[in-house]
């Protein structure tokens, strides 16, 4: 009898940093956060941090374009910020 050993894939460097931002974020997600999807990963992560994961998940392959405008948003600058910058 032949015992076989199958590879794991390994998980890209972005996913695992997602992984502990989400662990960080809510403890109480550390036993189930290696099964979920990124968009789900996404979903649970500190809000502050989420589209700068998403354009990296993006950059990387592991979601697509329209993925990502779900997490992120057009920002209006007002005038006044508008005579700041100019």
């Amino acid at each position: 009898m032949e015992i076989r050993r199958t590879k794991i894939p390994k998980k890209h460097p972005v996913r695992i940093e997602l992984e502990h931002a989400v662990i960080a974020w809510n403890k109480y997600l550390s036993g189930v956060v290696s099964k979920m999807g990124n968009i789900l990963l996404l979903r649970n992560v500190n809000p502050s941090i989420r589209s700068d994961y998403a354009y990296r998940l993006k950059e990387a392959g592991l979601i697509s374009p329209e993925d990502v405008k779900e997490f992120t948003r057009k920002v209006e600058i007002s005038n006044k910020m508008k005579r700041l910058y100019v």
